[in-house]
């Protein structure tokens, strides 16, 4: 009997320190948030340069035992695991605009949670939603983008969490920027929450909107036509500028998250598919001098590339080209499209590996991609007496870096080095070395964006006089040029732009028409 009453003191005070443990740490984790967290973004850049207070609650974390806590206990200390993990994961790899920059950020990287190593994934799936089967978790765990639900400003806490959850599901449910009503189109726009997540919402309602208006103030009509809008994956930040804290100042869109420097996260695909048509009919000579020619010449060439993320800590992609070009003298510029002249040839330009890295971890911005092309059939350069594209091995480097201006304006440049390697004899090597500038507007409605080009393209190799070889600068062209990108889907994305090669020696006098399409998973 003596032994069972110390038992059962013993479990007492266990359970009343565990209790007290749980509530240091959910103090502790209250004043974190208030302080960190504004409007439902979060200051990355104070944390990053002083974390101890967020170093201290994921010590909590990592060591917590929670074999004595309640259901309810347990339930909100992964809530608030959860949410301290994801910033820390971001803290850990700032400055970054979005996780999506962060390989494997959800199913790779390991954080200590209660005493196991487990992923972002993990810890939602396996300790919250198989166990409390509570969809409503969706709207507390918060993946640090701004397309999430916002994060709290406190921590949640067992004697009033279901409040707390009820509370911020209605919030959200009824936020118009989550939940996009359109009366005028009769069509409301959902976050992809729904789309990813089916199975969690499909018992609890007869429909996705029956499921919002259990929640939201201002009912939807049930006639009402569901759409899935594109998903920010940009940071969900807090301005430097605290006035311009608000989300309508915030870039809202895939565009300004996956920038021509970017890399994949591990295992994520890339399709692009890149349709260019150079039209002239005239060339200039090495003054500059505009020479016509006899009728149009056109080329088209369309450019299919394969990217893949290959490592975990998204700093390599590989990837696969393929080229296929044609030529035709008809009148129409797409003439080379329809094989419409009296001249047409149309061959399988090139293909080749590719691989893209990040060299400096501590510039994001900054990537290099190259590619080796092989020729991918004979006689290109005189077809049928037609130049269709170069008979040659290629090697194409290029190097991306982008800055960001503010919010809607940023600034892209690409330096490239293309080598062709002779094949035959009466060829010689040459190389030109591309430098292009391209000024960025994303509209407000985050989907689109303005841009405007300039290129110049310098060509060097071993040119004769008629006495001796010397190696130089033979021709080169400037282009300029206007675009247009919009975001089709979640996944899709278009391009338009067209250029004019107002300027050169000894090279082209014509201008581009491009289409170009990305699918990105």
């Amino acid at each position: 009997m003596k032994k069972l009453i110390l038992s059962a003191f013993g479990l007492l005070i266990g359970m009343v320190t565990t209790a007290q443990t749980l509530n240091s740490f959910l103090d502790e984790a209250d004043t974190f948030f208030e302080k960190y967290v504004s409007n439902g973004q979060v200051d990355y850049k104070t944390l990053s340069k002083d974390g101890q207070d967020l170093k201290s609650l994921v010590n909590q974390v990592g060591s917590f035992n929670t074999a004595s806590l309640s259901d309810i206990e347990r339930k909100a200390f992964f809530i608030n695991a959860y949410n301290i993990s994801v910033i820390n994961g971001i803290i850990k790899a700032y400055p970054t605009k979005s996780p999506l920059e962060i390989g494997g950020f959800f199913d790779s990287k390991k954080h200590q949670i209660a005493g196991s190593s487990i992923t972002l994934n993990q810890l939602e799936k396996d300790n919250l939603l198989k166990v409390t089967g509570d969809e409503k978790l969706h709207f507390v765990l918060v993946c640090a983008a701004v397309s999430c639900p916002p994060i709290a400003s406190f921590a949640y806490r067992p004697e009033k969490l279901e409040a707390q959850i009820l509370e911020r599901t209605k919030m959200a449910l009824s936020n118009d920027e989550f939940i996009q009503v359109d009366d005028s189109k009769k069509s409301v726009g959902i976050s992809e929450i729904f789309k990813w997540y089916p199975g969690d919402f499909k018992d609890k309602a007869d429909n996705i909107i029956a499921y919002i208006n259990k929640y939201r103030t201002n009912k939807i009509p049930a006639n009402y036509k569901t759409t899935y809008y594109t998903y920010n994956w940009s940071l969900n930040a807090q301005s430097t500028n605290a006035s311009a804290s608000k989300k309508a100042d915030e870039p809202t869109s895939n565009l300004q998250v996956f920038t021509p420097s970017v890399l994949l996260a591990k295992g994520q695909v890339e399709l692009r598919s890149f349709y260019n048509i150079y039209t002239q009919r005239n060339i200039r000579n090495r003054e500059g001098d505009r020479v016509a020619i006899d009728g149009r010449q056109s080329f088209f060439n369309a450019q299919y590339t394969l990217n893949y993320g290959a490592s975990k800590s998204a700093r390599i992609n590989v990837g696969f080209d393929v080229i296929v070009s044609s030529f035709s003298d008809g009148n129409s510029p797409f003439s080379p499209i329809f094989q419409s002249g009296n001249v047409n040839e149309v061959a399988l330009a090139a293909f080749g590996p590719a691989v893209r890295f990040t060299p400096f971890k501590q510039l994001p911005n900054l990537s290099v991609r190259s590619a080796f092309w092989f020729p991918g059939a004979a006689n290109l350069e005189d077809r049928n007496g037609t130049f269709v594209n170069h008979d040659r091995y290629t090697s194409f480097t290029q190097v991306f870096y982008d800055m960001e201006i503010n919010t809607r304006w940023r600034l892209f440049a690409e330096a490239d080095l293309i080598y062709r390697f002779s094949r035959r004899d009466d060829q010689v090597d040459f190389f030109r070395t591309p430098v292009t500038g391209i000024l960025s507007y994303f509209l407000p409605s985050g989907k689109a964006s303005l841009f405007a080009l300039y290129q110049y393209s310098p060509r060097f190799e071993r040119v004769s006089n008629g006495f001796d070889d010397q190696f130089g600068l033979s021709q080169w062209f400037q282009q300029a040029g206007l675009g247009f990108k919009y975001q089709l889907n979640s996944k899709l994305e278009l391009e338009l732009s067209y250029s004019n090669f107002f300027a050169s020696r000894n090279d082209g006098g014509g201008q581009t028409f491009n289409l170009g399409f990305r699918w990105l998973k």
